[in-house]
């Protein structure tokens, strides 16, 4: 996924960076820069000073000869022809310099040709003209002058018949022909025949060309008698021909270099949007303004009218519209339920596959059905449909594009639609498994309400932290965050801290009876049976207390009114009777509940009187082991039913269980997780917890504890854990692809530019990708998903780039010092690797020119302490080469290149420190520091 950070970097680089990014035209025009742009106009403008300054001379000069002492018709027939001349080549100066200022000034090319054209005819005193331009290798008449329209449609392609502007295109070069009569290229052809119904004799056709010599157009005067024009005529044109062939190409660089800045901000907002979407569902935790926002994406980047999503039933097996975008509601419904076959989603529900039906009226999905009526009435021409396919290739439902006008998706829209479907599959995906574990966590919190358990835990400082099922009279905020003596009585709360602070302290368990005292408004006083145990962290250090209680309230009663009535007089035993009858129904009943409670929570217990050898289960623990309670019923031995749980353990665990069991009986509670396989041949996973309870002599007289089948839970814990590992290195992967298919993509755009500077540009920014590339690539290969080994990922950047740049003619040799086992996370990963990659490729480019061999070292260096559980490492960097170095004058913050402003930038972000030495070479230190925290 791309983060808000880098994207925040990519708009600063565009925003900053723009004068210097390159283009290229779609009809193959050369690359060109806005500073080219810039330079051209200088030109245009340098060119048009020179214009007004010769004008100005020649106006001097026939100033001169309009004096009085000066009467043209007196002068010698020499002097009278070169001042006929000089007046003549002044007319067209003015002229050309006129056209020009108006070149200089314009906003578009279009009204500016006639003017050229005109210019041309007056020029040279032709009678008709054309002006053609070359686009996709062929030229076309853009403007005219004096010709009908049969010429113009004859002649409309002029490179494929007999013609002088089909020469002049093959060989780049001006053509004259004084008598097209006499001509060769126009004798026995067609286009004689159409020269004499035109009225042309004698023909002109300059090449207009660029500054570096490509042919632009063609600007044609014709004669209506046989004729060759002048060396002062042929040199207007050429000025005439240089000026039209700048207006051409600076406006058609201007459009392209637009057309770019378009392309690049449309596809930083896509990814911006991207971004936003996978961020969205994260922070909310809500499905549908996630879709929503992910439909509102695919009609900005596809520009599309309208959209939607739907979602798979499984039960129907029919797609859903659970979010759309710009349809009336008759529509909504129209299409809300969706089979296989149904339009274009439900054809795509049957292959699998996207769908795309360029025109609704041609398309055998919709012609002759009901759905075509529907699609028209909407505004609806085009659709597209892709599935929504989960990492594991389960259909999770449809992601549909539509357009008012018939329409094929460019491959660039459909790629930013498929990340949009697979970022939707992993959005719903993670949506389903969270609503399954949302209710399973539902359902057993209703198995606690429904028994007299009570759950809480509470933190070393005693304040509680979590509750289930809280005693009749408090609520779940009223507990958290307090403590006992916030909650309860004094003398209350003074006996529960206590026994807390001694499992806190001794880390033993114990079990206890106590009271909760309260008024008789109230219900009167609550009693429980408490197991209070110490609650670990994952290293074993006690963090709080964790108590189970059991509310026997009802039976401390019935114990109450059974020795009142052992104290009252014999005519009582008939009412007492009656009492002890309900209090007997209440324990029955609390009996059946709590059965109830543990069959749902999948919870047996059971507990061994060692005085008495009896042994209890409830009857969901011969359940949890498929055992028939009839049988051990009918048996008293306590060994035989212990042999009978323990053959159903697993062989290898058996000796953890038996030791977990003996150690109990030296004071340790025990709480392990353990294999069986269930009488009717069933493989369970269990959770068990027990105590051994001690009298005052510290002589074992019970062993009590509880049975928890976790089969399901572990099963959905180790796959949410598979699928978080793989999810991860997917994204590492699926980021390392995308990014090596934007270097190919480089790699085949540089390839239609012919200019080095612009290649190097293009290899330079290759390189960048590649350097990120090859951090996701490490990432999806390493054992840990958000940690680089940063050292065997600089060897292998290093080797890349000495194997781009390929100096064959250099014996460039790599010394590397690097710290090892130096893991970082991808903020600090990614900026370094591209501070590193620009610091090795500019002394590959630069610091050997003229030299055999070089040396470039590259060294990591850390040092770190801990303070405070914080690991604060600083690290060293440097990048050095024994080449030319970089001169004394130039300061590092001077330099203008991209890829130090680069550099600077990242190491900035890093609060990173640069330094530039310049000692036998040029040697780059980046200082900086990760902190970490101790787990």
């Amino acid at each position: 996924m791309i983060s808000e950070n880098l994207i925040s970097k990519i708009e600063l680089i565009l925003k900053g960076q723009y004068k210097n990014m390159t283009t290229k035209h779609t009809d193959g025009w050369e690359p060109i820069t806005c500073q080219a742009l810039l330079d051209e106009n200088k030109l245009l403008v340098d060119e048009n000073r020179a214009l007004k300054d010769e004008i100005q001379s020649l106006k001097a000069y026939l100033k001169q000869n309009e004096e009085p002492e000066h009467d043209i018709d007196k002068l010698d027939l020499e002097i009278r022809q070169a001042h006929l001349l000089v007046k003549a080549d002044l007319e067209a100066l003015t002229q050309i310099h006129e056209l020009s200022t108006k070149l200089l000034g314009a906003e578009g090319i279009q009204p500016l040709l006639k003017e050229i054209m005109d210019a041309a005819i007056s020029i040279v005193e032709a009678k008709m003209g054309t002006l053609q331009l070359l686009e996709d290798d062929s030229l076309h008449i853009v403007a005219h002058y004096g010709h009908e329209q049969p010429f113009l449609d004859y002649f409309a392609s002029a490179e494929n018949m007999a013609s002088v502007c089909g020469k002049v295109m093959q060989h780049g070069e001006r053509i004259v022909i004084e008598d097209v009569e006499t001509s060769s290229i126009f004798a026995g052809t067609p286009s004689l025949t159409v020269m004499r119904e035109a009225g042309v004799r004698a023909i002109q056709s300059t090449p207009m060309l660029s500054r570096t010599g490509k042919l632009l157009g063609i600007l044609t005067t014709q004669w209506d008698f046989p004729y060759s024009p002048n060396e002062y005529d042929l040199w207007s044109l050429d000025l005439l021909a240089r000026q039209a062939a700048d207006l051409i190409e600076q406006a058609r660089s201007e459009k392209a270099l637009n057309n770019h800045k378009k392309y690049l901000l449309s596809d930083l907002n896509a990814m911006t949007r991207l971004h936003k979407i996978g961020t969205l569902f994260v922070r909310e935790g809500n499905l549908e303004p996630v879709l929503v926002e992910i439909v509102d994406a695919a009609i900005a980047i596809s520009d599309a009218d309208f959209g939607n999503i739907q979602l798979l039933d499984l039960e129907s097996s029919e797609l859903k519209i659970v979010a759309s975008r710009g349809f009336p509601k008759w529509w909504l419904d129209f299409w809300n339920s969706v089979s296989v076959g149904s339009g274009t989603c439900g054809t795509a529900l049957g292959s699998k596959g996207r769908v795309i039906v360029e025109d609704v009226e041609q398309s055998p999905i919709f012609v002759g059905t009901p759905a075509l009526e529907i699609q028209l009435k909407a505004g609806i021409r085009a659709v597209q449909s892709t599935p929504i396919v989960s990492r594991s290739g389960r259909l999770l439902g449809m992601f549909s594009t539509h357009y008012k006008k018939p329409h094929k998706p460019q491959d660039h829209d459909l790629q930013l639609i498929d990340l949009l479907a697979q970022q939707a599959a992993e959005i719903i995906e993670r949506a389903q498994i969270e609503e399954m574990l949302r209710k399973s966590e539902e359902c057993f919190r209703i198995a606690l309400q429904g028994s007299s358990v009570v759950i809480s835990s509470q933190d070393r400082d005693l304040r509680y932290t979590w509750a289930y099922n809280p005693s009749p009279g408090f609520k779940l905020e009223d507990l958290l965050g307090k403590s006992d003596y916030d909650v309860y009585q004094l003398d209350d709360a003074e006996i529960f801290v206590s026994i807390k602070k001694q499992v806190l302290a001794s880390g033993v368990s114990r079990c206890d009876e106590v009271v909760i005292h309260r008024p008789v408004s109230a219900g009167g006083d609550l009693f429980h049976e408490m197991t209070t145990e110490s609650l670990r962290d994952a290293t074993g250090t006690i963090v709080g207390v964790i108590c189970i209680a059991v509310d026997i309230t009802e039976r401390k009663r019935a114990e109450e009114a059974l020795k009142k009535v052992n104290d009252t007089l014999e005519e009582k035993i008939k009412e007492r009777t009656v009492e002890l009858e309900e209090a007997y129904n209440s324990l029955l009943e609390n009996k059946i509940r709590l059965s109830e409670a543990q069959k749902i929570a999948h919870l047996g217990n059971w507990d061994w009187n060692l005085v008495t050898d009896e042994f209890y289960w409830s009857d969901e623990i011969y359940n949890i082991f498929g055992l028939d309670s009839l049988k051990f019923d009918e048996t008293d031995d306590s060994y035989e039913t212990y042999n009978a749980f323990f053959n159903l353990v697993f062989p290898e665990d058996r000796e953890s269980v038996n030791n977990a069991f003996k150690e109990a009986f030296y004071g340790k509670s025990f709480e392990i997780d353990f294999r069986v396989i269930s009488a009717n041949g069933e493989e369970r996973i269990l959770y068990a917890q027990g105590q051994v309870i001690f009298n005052e002599k510290n002589t074992p007289i019970r062993v009590r504890g509880i049975v928890q089948d976790i089969t399901e839970r572990k099963k959905t814990e180790e796959a949410l854990v598979k699928l978080e590992k793989v999810r991860i290195k997917e994204i590492h992967h699926r980021i390392k692809n995308n990014l090596q298919v934007i270097s190919s993509l480089l790699d085949l755009q540089a390839e239609k530019f012919e200019d080095k500077k612009v290649k190097q540009a293009f290899s330079e920014s290759q390189n960048r990708v590649l350097s990120m590339s090859l951090i996701h690539e490490e990432l999806y290969k390493g054992g840990q998903a958000e940690k680089l080994n940063f050292s065997a990922y600089l060897k292998k950047l290093a080797d890349n780039l000495l194997m781009t740049y390929g100096l064959s003619s250099i014996n460039i040799r790599l010394n590397m010092d690097l710290e090892e086992n130096t893991f970082l996370d991808m903020d600090t990963a990614v900026p370094l690797g591209i501070i590193v990659n620009e610091l090795i490729s500019n002394s590959l480019k630069h610091a050997f020119t003229g030299k055999k061999e070089g040396e470039i070292g590259i060294q990591l260096r850390r040092h770190g302490e801990t303070i405070n559980g914080i690991n604060k490492s600083e690290f060293c960097l440097v990048v050095s080469d024994n080449g030319n170095g970089i001169p004394e004058g130039l300061k590092l913050e001077n330099i203008e290149s991209l890829g130090m402003q680069l550099i600077n930038i990242l190491v900035n972000q890093l609060d990173g420190e640069l330094k530039l030495k310049r000692n036998k070479g040029t040697e780059f230190t980046v200082k900086f520091k990760v902190l970490e925290k101790n787990t």
